[in-house]
């Protein structure tokens, strides 16, 4: 139980951690910069947010599946 817990606690703040995107722009503060500005390319995804539930959604499924499929495998009894 406590697995579970530390397993599903440690999730939750991998996913709510809210890191800074770092573009590659320079320092604005200098005379002179040789690259032009970062414009990062459109994927579509401007919310990543509905990704990350459906990931976490579909990771919990698959991993009930797993779970379920070891109770049914242990239970069958052996030749």
């Amino acid at each position: 139980m406590k697995k579970i817990v530390k397993t599903m606690l440690g999730t939750l703040a991998i996913f709510f951690v809210d890191v800074p995107f770092a573009f590659a722009d320079g320092n604005p503060y200098e005379p002179y910069n040789p690259y032009a500005p970062h414009t990062p390319l459109p994927t579509g995804f401007d919310d990543t947010n509905l990704f990350y539930i459906t990931a976490l959604g579909i990771f919990a499924i698959g991993m009930s599946t797993l779970a379920i499929a070891k109770a049914i495998k242990r239970n069958i009894p052996k030749n």
